[in-house]
């Protein structure tokens, strides 16, 4: 069986814990249940935390409840960073997709379409995909068997 390895920018962490009833959230539901493999990277939880501060404090338990769910990955070392990531990649995001590139990650999933629109639906350079929560959960739901999230999933959120 294929496994979904999926790296989770600190942008979904944040909104996942700020609206636990959004598509965020339920990618971190999906994580823990097992049907997919979570990663992020110690510099998005880092990121996460400071806008949960600044925006909804009472939302930051939600995110660190939300983190069992989720493997840290490793921070990439910095010659990672410049050899793995393309160099029109944003120099404040490239840590976190060379993050994921080391994880092994088969998806890179953000919420931020400014800096990675031009990447979503797009493997020319990346050994993975970069996609919203809604892409990813739509395309998950109509895979092959072995790639099936679970039976009923609904993407309505």
């Amino acid at each position: 069986m294929a496994e979904l390895r999926v790296f989770l920018d600190a942008n979904i962490l944040f909104t996942a814990a700020y609206s636990p009833d959004g598509l965020s959230a339920l990618l971190i539901e999906l994580g823990a249940a097992g049907r997919v493999t979570l990663l992020t990277s110690p510099l998005a939880i880092v990121e996460a935390e400071r806008n949960l501060e600044a925006k909804r404090l009472s939302a930051l338990p939600i995110l660190r409840g939300s983190l069992a769910a989720v493997q840290v990955a490793r921070e990439p070392a910095p010659g990672d960073v410049e050899r793995l990531t393309p160099p029109d990649v944003s120099s404040k995001d490239r840590p976190l997709l060379a993050a994921a590139i080391v994880a092994h990650a088969t998806h890179f999933v953000t919420g931020d379409a400014a800096d990675f629109g031009r990447w979503m639906d797009r493997r020319a350079r990346l050994p993975l995909r970069v996609m919203t929560p809604r892409q990813f959960l739509t395309e998950a739901t109509h895979r092959p068997p072995q790639w099936k999230l679970c039976e009923g999933t609904v993407v309505s959120r």
